[in-house]
């Protein structure tokens, strides 16, 4: 190790040569979701291609965190790309974050219903 950085040889020609820095995807995953960085920012930052970030982030299996209940103020509502596609969307308006989602056709009062769980 040089620095933090591994070493490496080749058996063949007998060059060595150093290695990159290792991108933790569990750090780039939280970058990229919670703070709605793109594939192009984040390439920047860790000195790589927007598609060895796209690359790392397809390959990352996010754990399914706990949350404990507890009180929000949710703000529901659906977007519509075409005649019969949207998503169906309810956020904590405090937080921010995202709670729940669904792809729909169409939006209905038995799914919203369904979606703070009544």
């Amino acid at each position: 190790m040089v620095s933090g950085r591994q070493l490496y040889k080749c058996h063949a020609c007998g060059k060595q040569f150093l290695g990159g820095n290792r991108i933790d995807a569990a750090a780039l995953w939280r970058e990229y979701t919670d703070l709605k960085q793109t594939y192009g920012q984040l390439a920047e930052k860790y000195g790589c291609s927007s598609r060895t970030i796209k690359r790392k982030l397809d390959a990352y299996t996010p754990s399914k965190g706990t949350t404990v209940p507890g009180k929000v103020v949710v703000v529901m509502d659906t977007t519509y790309w075409g005649r019969k596609y949207g998503v169906m969307l309810f956020k904590d308006a405090i937080t921010g974050k995202d709670l729940l989602w669904y792809f729909v056709r169409n939006e209905t009062n038995a799914l919203y219903a369904q979606g703070v769980g009544t």
